[in-house]
């Protein structure tokens, strides 16, 4: 079951799998683990510990999820020296 404490955009709380409360950027809010992510992506969720709701929504409409989203993200951060 997914709450706000848990879930997207609407994360308030804590991160249960890594930890870290939201970054808040003026009206933007981004996962504390994942950040903001640079180039065409338009939002993004780690997942809160739940693998299967992880995203990447792309500015081009376009979305992958799961484990495939979860390593595009360690990707686009690796290659912006994030992790």
């Amino acid at each position: 079951m997914h709450t706000s404490e848990l879930s997207g955009s609407g994360q308030l709380g804590v991160c249960v799998k890594c930890g870290l409360m939201p970054i808040i950027d003026g009206d933007e809010v981004y996962d504390g683990c994942i950040g903001k992510l640079s180039g065409n992506v338009m939002n993004a969720c780690c997942g809160h510990g739940d693998d299967r709701a992880a995203y990447i929504q792309y500015c081009d409409g376009s979305l992958i999820s799961g484990v495939r989203a979860i390593n595009e993200q360690r990707e686009i951060n690796n290659m912006a020296g994030k992790l």
